[in-house]
This record gives C-alpha cells, sequence and structure tokens, in this order.
C-alpha cells in the first residue's frame, strides 16, 4: 500500500491531497485572491489526515509541485515537503505546474497549450500533444502575437486548448482552432496518479539539494 500526500501551492490554489495506490482518498484546497498558503497548508493537511484516518506515519512519500508558479508560495509548499520527509523518514518527489494542469483537460486530438501567469504580460508555458507527452521544454513567454504565430507554425492548423490561471481575451470559445479556457488552476488531486507513478518508478528528489522551479 502506498499512501502519499500531495502539496499544491504554485499559484492563488492551495491543494493538499491524500492518494492511496494513485486514487486520491481526499483532498482539500481553497482558491484566494490573497496568499493563504502559510495560513491554510498545515491546517490543510492536518485535516485530512484526520478525516481519512490514516497514521501521519503510514505515509510513504510526499510529492510537492516544483513550480514554476509564484515564488512565496512555492516555497512555502516546499518547506513543508521537506520538513515532513525529514521527519517521518520518508522520499519526495515533485512534479512540475504545467504537467499537473494538462490532466483537468481531456481532449481526443490537437493539442494542449496551459500556461502559469509570471508577471506583467509574461507567463509560463509548454506545448503537450493529446497524449500528454510534453513536446517542448517549459518556458516564459510574452502573451501576444507572435507567440500564437509560433505556435500554428508547429500544430499546423490542428486544435490548440489554451488554459490557466489568466483571463484570456475570448473565453471558452473557438476561433481559428484555438480554444481558450480561463481560471485553470493545478491541483493536488491531479498529482494522485502521477505522484504514484513515480513512486513506483523511484523517481525521487534529493531532500538536501532540492529547491523550487522558478525559471
Amino acid at each position: 500500500m502506498s499512501l502519499i500526500l500531495n502539496i499544491e501551492t504554485s499559484t492563488k490554489n492551495c491543494s493538499i491531497s491524500i492518494a492511496k495506490n494513485g486514487t486520491c482518498l481526499i483532498f482539500i484546497e481553497e482558491h484566494s485572491e490573497e496568499n493563504i498558503h502559510s495560513k491554510k497548508l498545515h491546517t490543510f493537511i492536518q485535516n485530512a489526515i484526520k478525516i481519512s484516518k490514516i497514521n501521519i506515519k503510514d505515509l510513504k512519500s510526499i510529492c510537492v509541485n516544483k513550480g514554476p508558479g509564484a515564488y512565496t508560495s512555492l516555497r512555502i509548499g516546499v518547506a513543508a515537503a521537506k520538513g515532513l520527509c525529514y521527519s517521518l523518514g520518508i522520499p519526495l518527489i515533485s512534479l512540475d505546474s504545467l504537467t499537473i494542469m494538462i490532466h483537468k483537460i481531456n481532449v481526443k486530438d490537437g493539442f494542449l497549450n496551459p500556461m502559469i501567469h509570471a508577471k506583467l504580460d509574461l507567463f509560463y508555458t509548454s506545448l503537450f500533444n493529446s497524449s500528454k507527452i510534453m513536446l517542448t521544454p517549459i518556458s516564459i513567454k510574452k502573451f501576444n502575437n507572435n507567440y500564437f504565430n509560433n505556435i500554428t507554425s508547429i500544430t499546423k492548423n490542428q486544435k490548440v486548448y489554451y488554459f490557466g490561471d489568466i483571463d484570456f481575451p475570448v473565453k471558452n470559445l473557438l476561433i481559428d482552432n484555438f480554444y481558450f479556457i480561463s481560471h485553470i488552476y493545478p491541483s493536488s488531486m491531479e498529482m494522485s496518479l502521477l505522484s504514484y507513478i513515480k513512486f513506483c518508478d523511484k523517481k525521487f528528489n534529493k531532500i538536501e539539494n532540492f529547491i523550487p522551479f522558478y525559471l
């Protein structure tokens, strides 16, 4: 039995889940325009353990979102994850924000383009195919016509689904094979299966050297 605590704090969504063998048993999250991670994260973890009636010592690993995302909230999540790993003597697993996000969207064809706001008109992004395989490395881009033109040159007029924690100029409409879906945030629920796969493959991080991914 593999019980894994998943922690997600990369955006304005503060989210934790406990999963057993890749299946989410319980998740607690709250979205707020204020930074609530320092106030709510440990309370969410305590409540989830209490409600699920597990012993914290039965956890086999902690999985944390490593970013990219908001600097302060990522540090809070990583600090909590590393502290628990040290105290429980269990391994640390990490997932990136964009890989977590794409598991909120299910499509049969086309491409997935998750986005997380960085600052001003800049955002973190990467391109995935419909099989959810990352095609381009995570990078920081400017939100303008040049970016969309570059994507078109790769996708060759196939459908592209743009989604993220930003407001798009056009919401939930198809324009020239582009879908725009606003207010999609990474969630610990989508981490459940992903963290279990990494656990089974023993893809652990070195706790002492691990830091968030800011770009």
